[in-house]
């Protein structure tokens, strides 16, 4: 799904996300940021991130995420 977010409308969420530039892309799977990055990417450079983000093991970065939050 894609989705837009008007920043002006939406300024809790903004700041929720961090967002501070316009635009911003984001990509989230189940509910955990995968990618995030000011400003626009070529069509390839998008497609090679989705690419990416639906090859990766879900389990893995839960996991990795949660060993992270036990260091910190």
């Amino acid at each position: 799904m894609f989705a837009k977010v008007n920043t002006e409308d939406q300024q809790e969420l903004a700041s929720a996300f961090q967002i501070r530039s316009i635009p911003t892309l984001m990509l989230f799977r189940d509910q955990i940021i995968l990618f995030s990055q000011p400003g626009s990417l070529p069509g390839s450079a998008l497609e090679d991130v989705l690419t990416k983000a639906k090859a990766l093991d879900m389990d893995m970065v839960r996991k990795e995420i949660a060993e992270q939050d036990t260091t910190a």
